[in-house]
């Protein structure tokens, strides 16, 4: 379990709960299980967990999004993965956050969760969600003109 440590931290960042991490880990180990004979460099192998990691993550955000639409009236969970260790004034701040996160298309979250909250630079960022560093930095732009209203509202505030 070298890169388990890896694969949570990746996979907490990205889906914000701490109750759905052990589960998306799981999974992902076991889909590289049933994968690892197709891994040829094994110095590749903590990449290739990532890109599962991240697309394991996405197809979690994708299934919540159509649970929030069908049941609009859900509260925000308590469990924010960043939370845990977050000095209290932090607290709202990370939760407003990851309700902003919430309402963002998953392939627009992962990329600019994986570059402001995890700190990747573009072509890890491209590299773990699967596509160009062209189609990444649009997937940012768009996550930030949405997020930029309800996070800049929050500034205005204080």
């Amino acid at each position: 379990m070298r890169h388990a440590a890896y694969v949570a931290g990746l996979v907490g960042r990205v889906i914000g709960r701490n109750h759905e991490v052990p589960d998306v880990v799981q999974d992902v180990f076991l889909i590289a299980h049933r994968r690892l004979s197709g891994v040829r460099d094994p110095g590749a192998v903590r990449a290739w967990l990532g890109r599962i990691a991240v697309r394991e993550a996405s197809r979690r955000l994708r299934w919540r999004r159509l649970r929030l639409f069908l049941q609009p009236a859900r509260s925000i969970e308590p469990d924010l993965v960043a939370a845990d260790g977050a000095d209290a004034e932090l607290r709202p701040l990370v939760a407003l956050l990851y309700a902003s996160l919430d309402r963002l298309p998953a392939r627009e979250r992962v990329p600019w969760v994986l570059r402001y909250l995890l700190g990747e630079p573009l072509d890890t960022v491209a590299e773990l969600a699967g596509c160009s560093i062209a189609t990444v930095k649009r997937r940012i732009a768009a996550a930030e003109r949405m997020l930029r209203p309800i996070l800049g509202a929050h500034e205005e505030d204080e």
